[in-house]
């Protein structure tokens, strides 16, 4: 299956892009929340958790639109929700070690 950006999709490609960009800013997350420490502090943080719950969204609604349609739209709605799952997973990993920490404090 060839991974075709143009089958993905304005707005997800935007959503894939932003989650990509929050990824390496869980390391600016313990910051004084003074100017710039202020978006990685509070802003991105909670950004991560909107960005998880409408990845999420997107992967079920792509495998609910999956059913009863032809092979090729399938495969065009599996690699959307694939794509979706690997966005999520890489916030699960990445930022779900800082989200812990906040839960033992």
């Amino acid at each position: 299956m060839k991974l075709n950006l143009t089958n993905i999709g304005a707005m997800r490609l935007v959503l894939l892009t932003l989650v990509v960009l929050s990824l390496p800013l869980v390391v600016f997350a313990d910051m004084e929340p003074e100017g710039i420490g202020v978006l990685t502090a509070y802003i991105v943080p909670a950004l991560v958790v909107l960005f998880f719950f409408v990845l999420m969204l997107d992967a079920l609604m792509n495998r609910v639109f999956m059913i009863e349609q032809p092979p090729e739209i399938q495969q065009v709605k599996r690699q959307r929700m694939w794509l979706d799952l690997a966005a999520a997973g890489g916030i699960v990993v990445v930022w779900g070690t800082y989200f812990r920490t906040l839960m033992q404090l």
